[in-house]
């Protein structure tokens, strides 16, 4: 199941009830992060999701400003590796997303790095110092894959 492209804000998992941390962006070649939605995060919660022409389920992630270039979420050094923090960057990455059924959150997806490694999945998630990072998730049945709510945005941004 894919999604239309647009605007979002990402909440990150889990997104169960209230409140809850969004993918922040705090400007290129710096970490993206998670802060709760509100000011003065909230300016730098939007991201637009964009299909890659002719790659069913690939997308580009950029951060929506006001008329000014946001950046594109890219893994630090250009190569997703574990543990690494996700950056705003010039350059554009391409991510799978999917959809994951998980109760209880409407619009839940799962965003992995495009690039294959055989027994592996490398996706976005979180630390504990809030920062979105590239976490590896072994290719087996049940393995709990970190996940992201996406939901549309509809505000003056």
């Amino acid at each position: 199941m894919s999604f239309q492209s647009g605007l979002y804000t990402l909440r990150a998992s889990p997104a169960v009830g209230v409140g809850g941390l969004y993918a922040t962006g705090n400007g290129v070649n710096h970490v993206v992060t998670v802060a709760p939605e509100k000011p003065p995060f909230v300016e730098h919660q939007v991201w637009s999701i964009q299909a890659v022409h002719g790659k069913p389920g690939i997308y580009t992630i950029t951060l929506h400003t006001h008329g000014t270039f946001g950046g594109h979420w890219y893994p630090r050094g250009g190569k997703p590796t574990p543990k690494d923090p996700i950056i705003i960057s010039e350059k554009s990455y391409e991510w799978n997303i999917a959809h994951k059924n998980v109760p209880g959150v409407p619009d839940a997806y799962t965003i992995r790095a495009a690039t294959p490694i055989i027994g592996v999945g490398l996706y976005a998630g979180t630390n504990d110092k809030h920062e979105v990072i590239i976490i590896s998730v072994p290719v087996i049945p049940h393995a709990e894959a970190p996940y992201w709510q996406f939901k549309p945005h509809a505000g003056p941004h």
